[in-house]
């Protein structure tokens, strides 16, 4: 299979579960992700992205969906909404009867497991559906030529559903369902960088755009705004760096990356020995 295509091999599928740090979760998390990967309904490995931007706008976005959904509300292409419940769990309703709580159960610069149950209720069942999946995403950081993030997205979704009939029908139906899917993760992922990038070349735009969101809580909307300023600035110094020769760059203590070399590590999750997440920051600042 030709890499970065979409795949349901089992092989795929044993590497996943193999990369899971079931190891840095408390035995409450465990144990739900073990319950869906050891018998999904369908499993799949969405096409690998790539997309240009800051990895602390990136993890940012990543960490608060519902700040990239209601950007779609503004605009006017999705039902979906949103409602921050926790630190690191949301609820989430398509409007069409699916409600989904999703909880983010571990996050590192590479690696973010999110464990999601829910359930439909609508005119396509008699009856309640409830399920629940696991969605494994893996991020990696390079710099191009001109010192630009490029950020590789692979994600891994594990789905188990409890009726018997939605079962079979899902996995009737898999091929369509794995296109859809297929088709809005490459959707997704390519407005994130879009998002990225006009951090760094709109960013007073994008600090407007924060004002309108007026579903987040504040907080939230807050630390959007001054990210979208943060990496403006990186985006302004780094530009700024390339116009300088070798000579200029010496005299001031600086040197251009390399491309190809590890970024800075921005800000990294992971679950304590009492079970919460704890926000930790790793490496450089990136605020520097």
């Amino acid at each position: 299979m030709p890499f970065g295509q979409a795949t349901t091999s089992r092989e795929a599928r044993d590497e996943a579960i193999r990369q899971i740090p079931f190891d840095q979760m408390d035995q409450v998390a465990q144990q739900k992700l073990a319950r869906v990967i050891a018998k999904p309904t369908m499993y799949r490995r969405l096409p690998v992205r790539v997309i240009e931007g800051d990895p602390e706008m990136y993890l940012f976005l990543v960490r608060h969906p519902e700040v990239v959904v209601n950007i779609w509300d503004l605009m006017g292409v999705t039902n979906v909404k949103t409602q921050r419940t926790g630190p690191f769990t949301l609820r989430a309703q398509d409007g069409a009867g699916t409600t989904t709580d999703v909880e983010l159960v571990y996050g590192s610069n590479h690696q973010h497991v999110v464990y999601a149950e829910g359930y439909y209720e609508g005119p396509l069942s008699g009856k309640r559906l409830t399920g629940r999946c696991v969605l494994l995403l893996t991020s990696g950081y390079q710099q191009n030529e001109r010192q630009v993030a490029q950020i590789t997205n692979q994600l891994d979704v594990f789905l188990q559903l409890d009726n018997v009939g939605a079962d079979l029908l899902a996995k009737t139906l898999q091929p369509l369902v794995g296109r859809t899917a297929d088709h809005n993760f490459i959707e997704s992922a390519g407005f994130v960088g879009q998002l990225c990038q006009a951090a760094e070349t709109n960013s007073h735009g994008l600090q407007r755009l924060a004002d309108k969101l007026t579903s987040l809580d504040p907080a939230t909307r807050t630390q959007f705004s001054g990210l979208a300023t943060a990496v403006g600035e990186r985006a302004i110094m780094r530009r700024d760096a390339l116009e300088r020769t070798p000579a200029e760059l010496i005299a001031i203590g600086s040197q251009p990356a390399v491309p190809g070399e590890p970024l800075p590590q921005p800000a990294s999750l992971r679950i304590g020995s009492d079970g919460p997440l704890v926000l930790r920051r790793q490496g450089p600042d990136l605020r520097r």
